[in-house]
């Protein structure tokens, strides 16, 4: 009988082994005092809106999925959620002018993606426990969002996330978590097809071209109206709307962000779907997370227990980390961002008696 992924994690951690996970890793190297805070002193930080709303919104869909729930509890898990924070007095992060905007867009594009969610049909497990060897006695753990079997011993590997689209230095950190997983499915005896990320904040819109070819137009859900308006135009002319239609048509889209009111040889041209975003699993991508890894954990044991040696990562830089990302930024724990926020403060003051 398969142990339970603690009881497998309790025996090897009795033998004296060393278990970490790429956010754990992720974490030292994003500022490796807020390590030092969570896993060495063990203080507990709060969970961020994002956190929260990207946990329910992750337990809503692995529900439909495992469970088969009623698509609808998507939505009614966002709102549940939006609710206990607001009643918990956690907000989203103002924007520049003080305003909810960030609120209201993650709304509108959260709220859209729960309205064209479908659970996905065939064979999936989820939240798959993995366990990778990567030194002597040190292992990754990790849980996989989404497990789709592609056949027998064929795998493709889904992992939700509600942030922004990666790209650059962002992708290559990022599929590091998605390289573990591929590798312990091959340790498993998988064949991994492809692994990616399903971008719950974008709506992937496809239709067939002349040629005979796909196209594709990617937008956060909220804009896919406005994004497909001119491809729109278009078919509405060379169906011979005139203008005033074609106009009114192109309002209601925008207005509503939907195709529907559209005529119908138009609907039917385009199909929207959750936008996923494929990773690149070749050898080299491989051996960078081999070194990210062992690199990393280097470093840890070097730093050991001592406190002096995790120091905080650039707060003047990284400010909107501090205050909207990290667990301890705002909850007094963070020394190093106390002392940031009093010096502020003082400079303010200064300022203000300067200039009345």
């Amino acid at each position: 009988m398969e142990r339970k992924p603690e009881e497998q994690l309790e025996k090897l951690r009795a033998e004296g082994a060393e278990i970490y996970s790429i956010s754990r890793l992720n974490t030292f190297n994003q500022c490796p005092y807020q390590f030092y805070l969570n896993y060495i002193k063990g203080e507990k930080g709060i969970n961020n809106c994002w956190a929260i709303l990207g946990g329910a919104l992750h337990g809503a869909l692995e529900s439909c999925v495992k469970n088969g729930s009623d698509e609808s509890i998507v939505k009614e898990a966002i709102q549940k959620e939006l609710d206990n924070l607001d009643m918990l007095g956690i907000d989203f992060p103002r924007d520049k002018d003080g305003g909810s905007v960030i609120r209201e867009n993650w709304i509108a594009n959260m709220t859209r993606f729960a309205d064209e969610w479908k659970t996905p049909k065939g064979k999936f497990e989820t939240e798959k426990f993995v366990l990778f060897k990567v030194g002597e006695n040190q292992y990754m753990q990790g849980y996989i969002d989404l497990l789709r079997f592609d056949g027998e011993k064929e795998v493709t590997i889904y992992d939700y996330k509600t942030s922004s689209k990666y790209t650059g230095e962002h992708l290559i950190e990022a599929q590091r978590q998605l390289v573990i997983y591929a590798m312990a499915m091959e340790e498993f005896g998988y064949k991994v097809n492809a692994a990616g990320w399903v971008f719950i904040k974008y709506g992937d819109t496809s239709w067939l071209q002349k040629n005979g070819k796909t196209g594709h137009k990617v937008s956060e859900w909220r804009k896919v109206g406005s994004e497909m308006k001119n491809y729109i135009r278009k078919d509405l002319e060379k169906l011979g709307y005139d203008e005033v239609d074609i106009e009114a048509y192109l309002y209601n889209l925008i207005v509503n962000n939907s195709f529907d009111g559209l005529p119908e040889e138009v609907q039917n041209k385009y199909k929207t779907k959750p936008y996923v975003q494929y990773c690149d699993l070749s050898e080299e991508t491989r051996k960078e997370c081999f070194e990210y890894i062992r690199n990393t954990i280097e470093k840890i044991s070097e730093y050991g227990d001592e406190e002096n040696k995790y120091e905080p990562c650039d707060i003047e830089r990284q400010s909107f980390f501090c205050n909207s990302l990290c667990g301890y930024g705002n909850t007094g724990k963070c020394r190093y961002y106390n002392e940031y926020r009093d010096k502020a403060q003082e400079t303010s003051d200064e300022m203000r008696d300067l200039f009345g």
